[in-house]
């Protein structure tokens, strides 16, 4: 099983680059990093009081960051948790990730989400109420475009006659899609046109329902559950020393990586934090 890190790379925190070389460093095998496009000024519904809202109003672009990442290491994986597909056009997304899959040597992970923040998504052309249509249009249109030489895809929000787009990415048939929504109704999406399962930051007893019943769900629709690829998504650092028990479990659960939400700080204190995590997965292997 591996285990890597996330973090917002925000323009006053240790730079992907620098960060992407601890990781490897210390034998951690990936880096992840989430994104907001943009941060509306004016919302129906205030930003959660979560830690890292504010971050997120001086974040890099997540793809220029983790090629980035890719260009100074040769083995960790570098993935989203997650991208807002409903915020980008599927064909120039396609081609972004197909090129830093290409780049890295078939190292990118595609986490994916359709985002919940209603103004952000309005501001990209897209209306709440069919966040998910669009979504889903936009991630069968991209395993067209990563599939075929020439791809074309025909649906209500997502249209387009044959194209030629390339680079066709390393990983076959592409590079895994990993759905980072927890509700019910998101699960069945997980099994119908997902290749895996990113869900955020819960406590492992949830996580562990959460993916019994997406099994179940699995088992149900005739897909073997052993095609869903689990990356699960933890954030403990007052005490980390436990965690080497939760990592276990994650293992037992069949469970392919868990990555860690590293705060968004400068080296000084990001390094001994990888150290700590590092020591912890040492003592596993």
């Amino acid at each position: 099983m591996e285990v890597g890190v996330s973090y917002v790379p925000t323009v006053d925190a240790i730079d992907p680059a620098q960060m992407a070389v601890a990781v490897e460093e210390r034998g951690l095998d990936a880096l992840f990093v989430p994104e907001h496009t943009h941060v509306p000024v004016h919302e129906a519904e205030p930003w959660p009081a979560q830690a890292f809202a504010e971050q997120y109003k001086r974040m890099f672009d997540n793809m220029i960051a983790l090629a980035t990442a890719a260009a100074v290491t040769r083995r960790i994986k570098v993935g989203t948790s997650i991208c807002l597909v409903t915020e980008h056009d599927p064909i120039v997304l396609a081609k972004q990730a197909a090129s830093i899959d290409r780049l890295s040597g078939g190292r990118f992970v595609f986490g994916v989400g359709a985002g919940g923040r209603v103004e952000e998504m309005q501001h990209h052309g897209v209306a709440w109420k069919n966040r998910w249509k669009v979504f889903r249009e936009r991630i069968e249109a991209m395993k067209e475009i990563w599939t075929h030489e020439e791809a074309e895809y025909h649906g209500e929000f997502v249209n387009f006659d044959p194209i030629r787009c390339p680079p066709r990415p390393v990983q076959q048939p592409h590079p895994p899609v990993l759905l980072g929504a927890m509700a019910p109704r998101s699960l069945d999406r997980v099994v119908q046109y997902c290749d895996g399962w990113l869900p955020q930051r819960v406590p492992l007893e949830i996580f562990k329902t959460l993916l019994s019943d997406l099994r179940r769900r699995a088992e149900s629709r005739g897909r073997d559950p052993r095609t869903i690829r689990i990356t699960a998504h933890r954030f403990v650092w007052e005490n980390i020393e436990p965690e080497k028990a939760a990592l276990d479990e994650y293992e037992r659960q069949g469970v392919e990586r868990v990555l860690y939400r590293v705060p968004s700080e400068t080296a000084d204190r990001t390094l001994p934090r990888l150290d700590e995590l590092a020591a912890i997965v040492g003592a596993r292997r």
